[in-house]
């Protein structure tokens, strides 16, 4: 077993870290915490693949994931924080081994088990709806885009791109202030937007 490994807790530093949601795809790209079995480091982020698989180091078990819902910049550092305990009892009885093919995770201690299976219960446990104000509350203007049109976002053909990304935060803003959230995100508002200014200069030619 790695001798003096400690937990490096790498923290969240955006409100939407944890958030992608990429073009052509339904939902957004899942989230997990994740624990290096090989140099300590425990963090929260999101599944950059699309579809099936996943990364070498976590399908031979050196990176160990765990699903949960897309939490707030604050709620996912404090829950980094509560892991800490349980993620250096995963480490302490854990090792990096080659199984003559490939350098492979392994958690070898009752105690370690124990300690994941604690980790797996915590991520189980948090509560993936709309009334936890842990979670980012993720919209899309498919569905809100109804809400503004041109004069309401203040866009004109004149509108630059720099205009419509300060429209789109003070929209984003104004949004999550009346459903009494703290942090939003709209896909496709800044898209949306450029539509309405790119459809009124081309009445205007």
């Amino acid at each position: 077993m790695p001798e003096n490994l400690t937990v490096d807790v790498r923290p969240v530093n955006r409100p939407d870290e944890l958030h992608a949601w990429y073009e052509g795809q339904s939902a957004p790209q899942p989230s997990y915490i994740e624990l290096g079995l090989q140099d300590g480091i425990l963090l929260a982020s999101y599944d950059a693949v699309v579809g099936p698989g996943t990364e070498p180091s976590v399908h031979h078990g050196i990176d160990r994931r765990w699903t949960i819902p897309v939490l707030t910049q604050d709620a996912a550092n404090e829950f980094l924080t509560e892991l800490v305990p349980m993620a250096q009892r995963v480490l302490d009885g854990s090792d990096v081994v080659w199984d003559g093919n490939n350098w492979v995770g392994r958690i070898l201690t009752e105690d370690a088990e124990a300690a994941f299976d604690e980790i797996t219960q915590r991520c189980e446990a948090i509560e993936d709806h709309d009334g936890n104000d842990d979670l980012l509350s993720v919209w899309s203007v498919d569905n809100i885009g109804h809400l503004w049109d041109a004069d309401d976002a203040g866009i004109t053909a004149q509108t630059t791109d720099e205009d419509i990304d300060e429209i789109e935060t003070r929209l984003t803003k104004e949004f999550a202030d009346g459903q009494d959230l703290t942090f939003v995100v709209i896909k496709g508002l800044g898209t949306y937007l450029r539509t309405l200014r790119d459809d009124l200069a081309a009445d205007d030619d």
